[in-house]
Parts: structure tokens; C-alpha cells; sequence
């Protein structure tokens, strides 16, 4: 698989600037073109009084958006096109996480990056819900992106693969690997054995050799990916990988621990 179209979804928030920065490391290393979409969300309020957009206020209100996305659209346009990155600029209406998903379908788009919330009148209601419905729906894979606190650049230097040992699960590390192909990135797979109310009851001896076949499990099927992955025609087989199992109550906050000190390494 090759990246040859990144979307990257703003609201004019300070995290769309900085998804706009992946964006861009991205396109730089893989020699992708990137198309902005902002997406004018329409006030659920507005669509349930039937108003019509004729509406002077809500006329000049729709305006004031476009024209502002318009203008960073421009910029963007400015910059890039000194690094000889493509871009392109799209202003859509309606709900954003439908009109995203549909618009990188259409495109054939390889890659959604966004903010991870947003802010103004709609974060509440739209802006960080619509980041979960797209990362849970899209058929497209979604880079959210938080606000840097400091000002490093955008770069990927570990990235952490949960995978569940189904077959579903290929494809996550397979995309990881041809980020980490172009980047240099260091992978971590990791599979969270959940350990329920149960746990207790459960023999140690038994236990631990559920967890030795979990290893095991993991790391036959994370190498049977990587070398599947190695044997396309330029597949890099210097990436470096690891695997490991962790066990607890919540697979989510076991992920959460295991992310944290990944990034710290």
C-alpha cells in the first residue's frame, strides 16, 4: 500500500494546525497529495425549526465560516506548494463526521488526519463526537491528533499496535509498518489479556500458562505479519518491532499505561 492521498479534516482549531503538521510530515515522506475539508456544521436546532438558509443571519453566519476556511485553505496552499506537496481545499455542509467519511470514500483517500476535539460554539455538541463516530465508523484509517504543548515538530518515533490476535487486527499492524517504513518509527504490539471479576478463582499455574500462550500467540502472528509485509517488492525489513502481553481489568486503561510510557521511551 502506497499513500498517495491524505484528507485532513479542519475546524480552524489550534489541534487542525496541528493535524495539518502531520499531515504534511506525512505527505513529505511519502510523496502524498493532501486535500483540507472543513465541513460547515449545520445547528441541529436550525434543521429541527425547518429554517431556510435564505435567513440573513444564518446567511452571513455560513458566509463567515466559508470565507474563514477559504482563507486558511489559501494559506496552506501557499506554504505547500513551496515543499512541492499537491493540496487542495474543500468546504462541505452537513453533519462532519458523515460528510468526511463520505468525501475521503469518493477520493479513495488512504489517510483522514484531524483534530482530537475542537472548539467554538459546536465543540459540546459536534466537534468531539464527531471525531469518535469517524474514528469508529470510517472505512478510511483516522489519525486524531492532540494539541503539542511544546513546539516540536510533528515526527513519529514509537508506535503502539493493540491487536486482539483476530484476523481483523492485520491490517492495523500492516498500516503501522508502512508508517513506520517511511519514518523510522519503532513498533510495540501489544495484546491485553482481561483478567474479569473471575480472575481470582482462576488456578496461578493456570493463569500463567494463559499468559505464555498469549505471548507466544502474539509473537507468532505479529512476525507472520511483519515478514508478509517484508516480502512486497520495497518492504523495508529493518523496521524494528517487539511484542508483548499485559494483563488487568480494563483492556482500555491497560492501553492507556502501556501508550504512556511507550511515548516516555
Amino acid at each position: 500500500m502506497k499513500l498517495k492521498k491524505i484528507i485532513w479534516a479542519t475546524d480552524g482549531s489550534q489541534e487542525s494546525d496541528t493535524a495539518l503538521d502531520y499531515a504534511k510530515y506525512i505527505a513529505g515522506k511519502s510523496g502524498a497529495e493532501v486535500i483540507g475539508v472543513h465541513v460547515v456544521p449545520m445547528p441541529v436546532q436550525l434543521l429541527l425549526d425547518n429554517m431556510r438558509e435564505s435567513n440573513a443571519e444564518i446567511r452571513e453566519w455560513r458566509l463567515k465560516i466559508e470565507s474563514n476556511a477559504t482563507k486558511k485553505f489559501e494559506e496552506v496552499n501557499e506554504e505547500l506548494q513551496k515543499t512541492g506537496i499537491k493540496f487542495d481545499g474543500v468546504i462541505l455542509k452537513g453533519i462532519p463526521s458523515d460528510k468526511i467519511k463520505e468525501f475521503a470514500k469518493r477520493k479513495k483517500a488512504d489517510l483522514i488526519v484531524m483534530g482530537k476535539h475542537g472548539h467554538g460554539f459546536f465543540e459540546s455538541m459536534v466537534a468531539g463526537s464527531e471525531t469518535v463516530r469517524l474514528l469508529k465508523s470510517s472505512p478510511v484509517p483516522v489519525l486524531a491528533v492532540k494539541s503539542k504543548k511544546n513546539k516540536n515538530k510533528a515526527e513519529f518515533k514509537n508506535i503502539l499496535v493493540p491487536i486482539d490476535l483476530s484476523e481483523e487486527s492485520d491490517s492495523a499492524l500492516t498500516y503501522a509498518l508502512e508508517i513506520a517504513q517511511l519514518t523510522g518509527a519503532k513498533i510495540t504490539v501489544i495484546f491485553v489479556l482481561r483478567l474479569d471479576m473471575y480472575a481470582q478463582d482462576i488456578p496461578a499455574g493456570a493463569l500463567e500458562l494463559v499468559i505464555e500462550q498469549s505471548i507466544k500467540s502474539l509473537k507468532n502472528r505479529a512476525s507472520r505479519i511483519k515478514k508478509r509485509f517484508e516480502s512486497k517488492r520495497g518492504a523495508s525489513k529493518n523496521i524494528q518491532m517487539k511484542t508483548e502481553v499485559i494483563h488487568g481489568m480494563s483492556e482500555a486503561v491497560q492501553f492507556h499505561n502501556t501508550s504512556q510510557k511507550t511515548i516516555q521511551t
